[in-house]
């Protein structure tokens, strides 16, 4: 699934994704499965939560996944959405998949025409979470939060 594919991935993360002999990964902290909504002060929050792919999966919410397609897709919605002055973008991830990403950040970059595009560090916002992040206008990390992660690592793993 996904170690067969480009990573951009906080390392502890690729760790523990590289223990699972059917490459399947199993995620403890199932905190991740917020789904989006529009506050009171005209702000829409995207939850970018999880490991990062690139397609929405059926078991996404469960397993605190979020697809780059997804994202798009709910800002969009935000994005034609009248009553939404500001979109933020709530990310807790260490990273994800390569492919889409840069499409995704593309996308989020020309977003800031239409309407103000933030992110927070909401705890974590590593590797390809970061790109992402500094796609919005502004980032916010608050003292605990971890950013950055960003380099190449490249590893092989003999099953």
């Amino acid at each position: 699934m996904l170690l067969n594919k480009p990573l951009m991935l906080e390392p502890r993360s690729f760790e523990l994704l590289s223990l699972y002999k059917e490459k399947q990964p199993i995620f403890k902290n199932f905190k991740h499965s917020v789904k989006n909504s529009v506050g009171e002060e005209k702000t829409a929050i995207i939850p970018i939560h999880g490991i990062l792919t690139k397609k929405p999966g059926t078991f996404d919410d469960f397993l605190g996944m979020t697809s780059y397609e997804r994202v798009q897709v709910q800002i969009e919605e935000a994005l034609i959405d009248k009553k939404v002055e500001t979109v933020l973008l709530d990310i807790d991830s260490p990273g994800g998949e390569v492919s889409g990403l840069f499409d995704l950040a593309d996308f989020i970059y020309n977003a800031r025409a239409q309407k103000k595009i933030i992110a927070i560090a909401n705890d974590d916002a590593y590797s390809a979470a970061y790109a992402i992040a500094s796609s919005a206008e502004k980032v916010f990390v608050s003292r605990t939060s971890g950013v950055g992660s960003i380099g190449v690592i490249a590893s092989h793993i003999d099953q």
